[in-house]
């Protein structure tokens, strides 16, 4: 770190986005295990994309157990907590690429039919639909010029904000598995162990109020070990 945080001013700000997502229905369902294996298996990646990483901007829980809509479906419509177990132990963000994480999903899901005696269907009203999303990400306004002030807005901003800068932020980046955080901190200030910490978060199987709340504490007791 080639300043101290608590009195160092950044070149450039940083700017927070507004993140806002549009589901965009395909009309295709699946009321069996091996109709959703099928429509897995062939729906554009953008759909795959929607149900597996964005599913933490849409579902709000108090407690997170299932990260993506696969593993929601199963465990709520067809209550298999076996296969759902499995589908929320997938981080997509692991895979190379989204063709590489449908083959993980694919894999996974024939595993499974292959050791059930039926294929088991949902109730009628419960099937899954496949979508896709259109993200709108929009300037807010805000900027800041520190990491104390980035610390303060990020414990304010909207979820789907943090979602942006904090998930988002590692599909559109340079693949480096950085956050917009750390590559502000560190872009302007230098290596940093909040941003080392923040890169190597497990952040995927947390919710965002939670998440929301760790980023907090990291920010927190680094600061407060800078300052001694």
């Amino acid at each position: 770190m080639t300043d101290d945080l608590h009195r160092a001013r950044a070149r450039e700000p940083f700017e927070f986005n507004d993140y806002d997502l549009l589901v965009q229905p395909t009309g295709r369902r699946a009321a069996n295990l091996r109709e959703l294996l099928t429509g897995v298996r062939e729906v554009p990646v953008g759909v795959i994309h929607h149900h597996l990483y964005s599913a933490a901007l849409r579902h709000q829980f108090p407690v997170w157990d299932h990260p993506n809509d696969f593993a929601v479906w199963a465990a709520d419509s067809l209550e298999d907590h076996g296969l759902a177990e499995k589908l929320a132990a997938l981080d997509p963000y692991a895979n190379e690429n989204l063709e590489t994480a449908r083959e993980v999903i694919t894999d996974l899901v024939e595993d499974h039919l292959d050791q059930l005696p039926v294929v088991p269907f949902v109730r009628p009203g419960l099937e899954f639909h496949f979508c896709s999303g259109f993200a709108l990400a929009l300037p807010s306004g805000r900027q800041v010029h520190t990491v104390r002030a980035l610390r303060d807005a990020i414990a304010e901003i909207p979820l789907s904000s943090l979602y942006y800068h904090f998930h988002e932020a590692r599909l559109r980046g340079p693949g480096d598995d950085s956050d917009d955080f750390s590559r502000w901190i560190d872009g302007q200030f230098g290596e940093s162990e909040i941003s080392r910490q923040l890169r190597t978060l497990d952040f995927y199987f947390y919710d965002l109020q939670d998440l929301r709340e760790r980023i907090v504490e990291i920010f927190d007791e680094n600061l407060a070990e800078e300052r001694r």
